[in-house]
């Protein structure tokens, strides 16, 4: 053999059948997920492979064998899901539960870990004095036994998802509880770019919600129904406890403990959380494998020391790590870590090689197979995706930073350097690789951030090269002080310091990225296809060599690739006519104009509730539509339930302007609203009846109140004194009217002034109003929206505006309402597409009771 040969790389990558097998299982899982078919199709198919797979093995076709055996696994993943989704048993809790919350009282046992968690006060809350005080708040899933219907318990199965407000203080894994309080079906997306809470439930395997008072629960026995894993959610729970009491001065650094050691993070709270979002660090927020392999490496040297063969310290680390992970609570990356570590720790057990790739392979396999509906979750995603570039990537982008040796230390053996020359060329080496590994990682992560998160974070891949060895050394003395805390206070106040101050540098390491200009970014969604695509492009790249591309090729292949996402998605998206869409804050108010100009207009965003729904509802919202700047921010008065949702927006967009109400600085809130808008240099003014205003390409919008005689008759009440707005687009005519009660929409109806409007948001969210009828004539609307809770929503709100010749939708029921206003017939589309009841199938639906 040639020796100039010898020493180049293989031009082929070496098969490794674990990968396509655990491709063609996910496959099956993402088919029986959303394809429309039978759901006996699965078990067709995977039959049809077995018997294919059997003829060509006994034939001795191999490649028709082997692509029957990916059929076979593809089958084998759809009938896994189905096993997993599974046919609701007569008894089951979803038979008992419709969509509008009902009054109930069940009987059933906890499973996992109860979280309570505490609710800080909200900004810009007003007088409202339960939105601006702290509350706690309880979260607990609960396998139900029984239930009581009409005053008999009833056998019943399910489980329900309970939150509880002002939670008793002792709460454990496998507690059985009798609780009374509102159930209702977990509650879908109703808004574009929302989270959907009621698949995540359905999923997690669960078909109903409830809310229920602390004081309505009744402990009826501890311990009813704990195996091993509620055991594994009770020390979790008692670890927890002596980290609060050995450090119980520094709140915020054992909470952050809590979470890298335990992975409990309900009581950080969300600002301190997306600051590790937007520096690119939320990996560290979640157990994963640099958490269990400090824990093998731990204990493994533990067992050296004690004297124990390799063997044997081999079985220890395995029981640690499959414990510390039942401790944590076997989260799809702590499951993929377990799986890895084991993998390894068999392997230098066994004293063979271990191929990262296949361990990766093998651990996806045993997630999905244990758990299918992982596959869809974001966090499993994350994990391998990063885990997946890092194997595949790393040693050609360690090779490509490397930099290249010099002459001398090609020709001096590194013995007769200094030992700062031997230091530096050490740093300069393991530098390269530090790079490497956290390049790679962002590379496996950026459509899925940029998809779930919203967020572009260049300043990821520096700030994972500070920010993981702190963590490592936070993890290490964690778990040296958790377990010296367990035997000694005394023994565990050194690591315990220590912990504290490296938990302070890596906060500041956090924080201080999120902080640096141009280091992040919010942006639009990718489209999901776009994500598919980088990935199939990722897998061309890494397989060139199989594919016969030169790296110069895959490297062009990759800039044209990305020139054209560029080139498709950083148009704004805009609408083909005037879109007004109310979107669905439940009792509150929160209105997108967007014009054919790209222009933005956004009128109020807040809603009565502890959801922030700016941060939740209306920036997602406005990703899916590709809006990166709102052109006007319109504030018709200072209730809670139209600005608190505002500062989100704030911090998410660039805003041109904003207009607001005269009286709105003479409230708390509103002073707090205009410092918020002087802080970040939004320009801003007030605006009264006969103002107009001209967004974008000359579109105008004219304010008809607050009119003079409100702001004097009524100079302190916000309702009476709201912007109304009415803009006008080829023709056609929008009226959003705030909180105006009785008397401003008395005034408008004397004042002469044209309120005709082809769509109207109505007044006061659709509440009752005396002179509803007359305010509904004059308008004459062909669209109505009312934008409140369906329990206050008035009957005869709705008659009035159906006898004026409207059609009458409430964001409760239709979900977010788009209305678009051309030259052509109005276009009206709704979120929530409402079907006849149907009987519970596999996908977990129920009908209503």
């Amino acid at each position: 053999m040639d020796e100039s040969k010898a020493g180049r790389q293989p031009r082929f990558l070496p098969y490794r059948p674990l990968v396509p097998a655990v491709a063609a299982f996910a496959s099956g899982i993402a088919a029986r997920e959303f394809v429309a078919a039978p759901a006996a199709s699965g078990w067709v198919v995977a039959s049809a492979a077995a018997a294919a797979f059997a003829i060509a093995a006994w034939r001795g076709r191999r490649a028709v064998a082997l692509s029957a055996l990916y059929v076979l696994l593809a089958g084998a993943g759809w009938v896994r899901l189905d096993a997993a989704a599974g046919k609701l048993p007569p008894h089951h809790l979803a038979h008992f539960v419709g969509e509008e919350p009902t009054l109930v009282k069940v009987r059933g046992v906890i499973v996992g870990a109860p979280a309570v968690y505490t609710l800080p006060p909200l900004p810009l809350s007003g007088d409202s004095s339960w939105l601006a005080r702290q509350v706690d708040r309880g979260r607990l899933d609960l396998a139900v036994r029984e239930i009581e219907v009409r005053g008999r318990w009833l056998k019943a199965c399910g489980t329900v998802h309970a939150t509880v407000y002002d939670p008793p203080a002792e709460l454990w894994s496998g507690d059985l509880l009798v609780v009374t309080g509102t159930m209702f079906r977990p509650r879908p997306a109703t808004n574009p770019g929302e989270f959907d809470f009621a698949r995540l439930y359905r999923r997690r395997g669960i078909h109903a919600a409830m809310s229920a008072s602390g004081r309505s629960l009744r402990l009826e026995r501890r311990g009813a129904g704990r195996g091993l894993m509620q055991l594994a959610c009770v020390a979790r729970a008692r670890l927890r406890r002596v980290l609060q009491r050995s450090l119980a001065r520094d709140e915020r650094t054992r909470l952050l403990l809590c979470a890298t050691l335990l992975g409990d993070r309900a009581q950080l709270d969300e600002d301190f959380e997306e600051s590790f979002k937007r520096s690119g660090t939320m990996h560290l927020l979640a157990i994963s494998g640099l958490h269990v392999g400090i824990v093998a490496w731990l204990v493994w040297h533990a067992a050296a020391l004690a004297g124990l063969g390799r063997c044997s310290s081999g079985v220890v680390v395995l029981a640690t790590v499959a414990l510390y992970a039942m401790v944590t609570g076997l989260a799809p990356s702590v499951l993929r870590a377990t799986v890895m570590t084991g993998a390894l720790v068999l392997s230098i057990m066994g004293r063979r090689r271990l191929d990262l790739l296949q361990a990766t392979a093998l651990a996806g396999l045993v997630v999905l197979v244990a758990r299918p509906f992982d596959l869809f979750h974001a966090g499993f995603q994350l994990s391998f995706a990063a885990v997946a570039a890092i194997v595949c990537v790393y040693g050609e982008l360690r090779e490509l930073l490397r930099p290249a040796d010099r002459l001398e230390e090609r020709v001096v053996w590194h013995e007769e350097f200094t030992a700062a020359r031997r230091a530096r060329w050490w740093l300069r080496r393991h530098a390269t690789g530090a790079v490497a590994v956290s390049t790679a990682a962002w590379l496996g992560v950026l459509p899925l951030t940029a998809y779930y998160f919203h967020l572009f974070s260049p300043i990821t891949v520096l700030g994972n090269l500070v920010a993981v060895p702190l963590l490592a050394v936070v993890v290490a003395l964690g778990f040296v002080h958790l377990a010296l805390a367990m035997v000694s206070p005394a023994l565990a106040a050194a690591p315990g310091w220590l912990a504290q101050g490296a938990t302070a540098a890596l906060t500041a390491v956090v924080e201080g990225a999120a902080r640096v200009p141009m280091a992040w970014t919010y942006c639009a969604s990718p489209a999901l296809g776009w994500v598919v695509a980088y990935y199939v492009l990722g897998l061309v790249v890494v397989a060139r060599r199989r594919l016969g591309l030169s790296g110069r090729h895959a490297a062009m292949l990759w800039m044209a690739a990305l020139a054209g996402y560029l080139l498709a998605t950083l148009p704004e998206r805009r609408a083909p006519a005037l879109e007004v869409c109310a979107l669905d804050v439940r009792h509150g108010s929160a209105a997108v104009l967007r014009y054919p100009d790209g222009s933005t207009v956004v009128c109020d965003c807040g809603s009565y509730g502890r959801t922030d729904v700016g941060r939740w509802v209306a920036a997602p919202a406005l990703w899916r539509w590709g809006v990166r700047r709102i052109d006007l921010l319109v504030v018709s008065h200072a209730d809670v339930d139209h600005i608190n949702g505002i500062p989100a927006l704030l911090e998410r967009f660039a805003v041109g302007r904003a207009i607001y109400s005269p009286i709105l600085e003479r409230s708390e809130a509103g002073r707090q609203l205009l410092a918020m808008l002087d802080a970040r240099g939004v320009p801003h003014e007030a605006a009264r009846a006969g103002d107009r205003f001209v967004v974008g390409q000359g579109n105008p919008l004219d304010v008809l109140a607050p009119l003079r005689w409100t702001l004097a008759a009524r100079p302190d009440d916000q309702n009476e004194n709201s912007l109304v707005l009415g803009a006008r687009h080829q023709g056609r005519r929008v009226l959003v009217t705030g909180d105006i009660q009785l008397a401003a929409s008395a005034a408008l109806l004397g004042s002469g002034a044209d309120l005709r409007a082809d769509v109207l948001i109505v007044p006061h969210h659709g509440c009752k109003m005396h002179n509803t009828p007359d305010f509904a004539r004059a308008v004459r609307p062909a669209v109505a929206i009312c934008s409140n809770r369906a329990d206050h929503l008035p009957p005869a709100t709705v008659a009035a505006y159906e006898q004026a010749g409207a059609r009458v939708l409430a964001t409760c029921s239709d979900g977010a309402v788009t209305v678009t206003l051309g030259r052509g017939p109005l276009s009206v589309a709704t979120f929530r597409k409402h079907r006849p009841a149907r009987r519970p199938d596999a996908a977990g639906s129920a009908p209503l009771h």
